[in-house]
């Protein structure tokens, strides 16, 4: 079995596997993968001077783990919070954009949540102030390794961010414990996660510790 073939049908795997999760289990653990990511930031604000961070997340869509009550204690805190909208005129690209409330979000490409169209793009060349990316994902490993969607938008972002940027910000996950493998095949141009949030708390992982 080829690797592209046999990451096709892990994708496949676990999106029944996080679709076919009990309702309530779903909505229990992405509320305690926020607090995590609560608890973390409060501490990565520590280490920061207390001064705001600047945060970059995906907007949930359908089955993912719920990243909204996070982006409100973000905004709580005056940090800046950025989202992805999808380039349509670019296969695999996004563009950054900064938002300040859930009313600044609309339906975008495929359905998926976006920020206003009508909003500024956070330009590339300010990029190297996030602190802290939340990534979307299928499946992790505890070695940091993540499988996405297969679209590659991410691994084209983290091109021109290493490209853009003299320090890369720190790589979080949420993950639903029905999302964590002994291991997920990677690739010599995938990146590896920092940090995975979970029910039970965050920790890094072991190519951080």
């Amino acid at each position: 079995m080829n690797l592209d073939f046999g990451k096709s049908l892990l994708r496949k795997q676990l999106k029944q596997r996080r679709l076919h999760m009990d309702p309530a289990q779903r909505i229990k653990e992405s509320a305690d993968i926020c607090t995590a990511a609560q608890s973390y930031i409060e501490h990565l604000r520590i280490t920061n001077g207390s001064s705001p961070l600047t945060l970059f997340s995906y907007l949930a869509y359908r089955d993912e783990p719920d990243t909204l009550p996070l982006l409100e204690y973000c905004w709580q805190q005056g940090d800046t919070v950025l989202v992805p909208r999808i380039d349509p005129d670019h296969q695999g690209i996004f563009h950054l954009y900064r938002i300040c409330s859930i009313t600044d979000v609309e339906p975008g490409a495929y359905g998926i949540p976006e920020p206003r169209e009508a909003l500024p793009a956070f330009p590339p060349e300010r990029w190297q102030e996030i602190d802290l990316v939340i990534v979307p994902g299928l499946g992790y490993d505890l070695q940091g390794s993540r499988i996405g969607y297969g679209g590659g938008y991410y691994d084209r972002f983290m091109h021109k961010l290493t490209v853009s940027s003299t320090q890369r910000p720190l790589l979080g996950a949420f993950a639903f414990d029905t999302q964590i493998m002994s291991s997920v095949p990677m690739e010599p141009h995938d990146f590896r996660i920092d940090i995975l949030f979970t029910a039970s708390g965050y920790r890094y992982t072991e190519q951080q510790v």
